[in-house]
């Protein structure tokens, strides 16, 4: 795993990543200082699968009513990669053939993007193959997943977003696993969609890093935008028994903490996909070699 991204006008072979075996992961997503890290033993692993211990939620993304042109399930055009797999069918291939093994030796570092400025250990940070989509790259950084649009001539740092505290994020057990972005053209423009480790859905304008008016629902939380967002968790639970039951005892929802720990836990670990106008979440739970519930909340298809 790299703490930063490294351009040589080629797209290096994937890293095997390093994985704590001291902590389990578990020490990606928190905030304090490792006192264990000199004792860290380390193993070679490739955490790049999809689907363990995942269901899927599919929303419709609109924009003023329409909706977005279909998504390539397969092949790249242009050279771009627009998900975290290069196309909606996850084939992780491009067609760009200017760099081979004839020349792969000559090229030199053009620039080095660094993740430390979006908080601690920036190196357990899973992160994918950056998005590239209308001459700029798109990436994530942090345990708050922050997104950031990167200038791919120079490196530099276009625009970033973060989505606001909630303490259902300070709960995540994936806060380092977000991997990246997705984009997809709405009506024209634009949109990098993002699902952050407290379970919301943001829509932003790929241009400018604001969250795309007109679309979503508002978030009853301070500092959270009006639009742009949609909190993933009411439509998830909605008919799912233990929830009902929570409500009929008079319970509430509260956007703040989501779900109670109680009933369940939800997160996400992976970026969204666009496939035909439709915006299809993973829907993630609790790390799959160490659960503390039999049940847990629905990863229904919606």
């Amino acid at each position: 795993m790299l703490s930063s991204a490294i351009v040589c006008r080629a797209r290096k072979r994937r890293q095997a990543r390093s994985i704590c075996r001291a902590c389990r992961f578990w020490c990606a997503g928190q905030s304090s200082v490792h006192r264990h890290r000199s004792q860290h033993f380390w193993r070679r692993s490739n955490m790049n699968r999809p689907g363990i211990g995942c269901g899927v939620l599919a929303m419709t993304a609109f924009l003023g009513g329409a909706s977005s042109g279909s998504a390539q399930l397969t092949g790249l055009e242009n050279g771009e990669w627009h998900y975290l797999g290069g196309d909606a069918g996850h084939t992780r291939y491009s067609p760009l053939n200017q760099i081979n093994a004839s020349n792969f030796a000559d090229l030199e570092v053009a620039w080095i993007w660094r993740g430390q400025n979006f908080g601690q250990f920036p190196e357990y940070t899973f992160r994918s193959t950056p998005s590239f989509a209308d001459g700029m790259l798109y990436t994530v950084a942090g345990g708050r997943r922050q997104v950031a649009a990167i200038d791919p001539t120079t490196g530099e740092t276009l625009w970033t977003f973060r989505e606001p505290e909630t303490m259902r994020y300070l709960r995540s057990p994936r806060a380092d696993f977000g991997k990246g972005v997705a984009y997809a053209e709405v009506d024209g423009r634009g949109v990098i969609y993002i699902t952050t480790p407290a379970f919301f859905l943001w829509a932003l304008d790929a241009e400018t890093g604001q969250p795309l008016e007109n679309w979503g629902t508002p978030v009853p939380l301070e500092d959270f935008s009006q639009t742009g967002v949609v909190d993933l968790i009411p439509d998830l639970v909605g008919d799912w028994g233990r929830w009902e039951n929570f409500l009929a005892e008079g319970g509430v929802y509260d956007p703040d903490h989501g779900i109670s720990q109680d009933l369940g836990m939800v997160t996400n670990s992976s970026p969204p996909i666009v496939v035909n106008g439709v915006v299809v979440v993973l829907v993630g739970h609790e790390p799959s070699y160490d659960q503390t519930r039999i049940e847990n909340v629905p990863g229904d298809i919606m």
